[in-house]
């Protein structure tokens, strides 16, 4: 993962994309909307090539064990129907581990979601430079196409 990271807002990122946002209210698109480095929605940056080599580093257990990566992706707490949080991840799999694992989120003009199939080994990674849900909703459709298996 080389293109990825969590600079202060203030200091220029090569190839970094401008979010563009609608304010409530207005038609028109405001950017200068990167989020302060260490909130909620945390500042940090990649790319969908970082976030792919993320996933299946994890899968294949460069990262952790086995045992870690389990602990690490499995729910934990009801997270709303269908899903439960685990440490990070939202764990979204059936009783028989078809699903997915991962991770979204955003701020005005950026949006991001990660979404790990450990049963089939897929991944699909969404980054956006617009409002959320947008890369949600693109998860979402492709998660309706994919085979459930390989």
């Amino acid at each position: 993962m080389t293109r990825s990271g969590s600079r202060p807002e203030n200091q220029a990122v090569a190839d970094r994309s401008i979010g563009y946002t609608r304010p409530p209210g207005t038609t028109a698109w405001a950017t200068d909307t990167l989020p302060y480095r260490g909130t909620s929605a945390g500042g940090g940056y990649s790319t969908v090539e970082d976030l792919a080599r993320f996933a299946h580093a994890l899968l294949s257990h460069k990262l952790l064990s086995p045992h870690s990566t389990k602990l690490l992706i499995t729910g934990k707490v009801n997270a709303g129907p269908g899903a439960r949080y685990a440490y990070g991840f939202e764990d979204a799999r059936d009783a028989h581990g078809n699903g997915w694992v991962g991770h979204g989120g955003g701020a005005p003009g950026i949006n991001g979601d990660l979404r790990i199939y450990p049963k089939p080994g897929y991944v699909v990674a969404v980054l956006t430079n617009i409002d959320p849900p947008a890369a949600q909703g693109i998860s979402e459709y492709l998660d309706a196409r994919l085979p459930t298996e390989r």
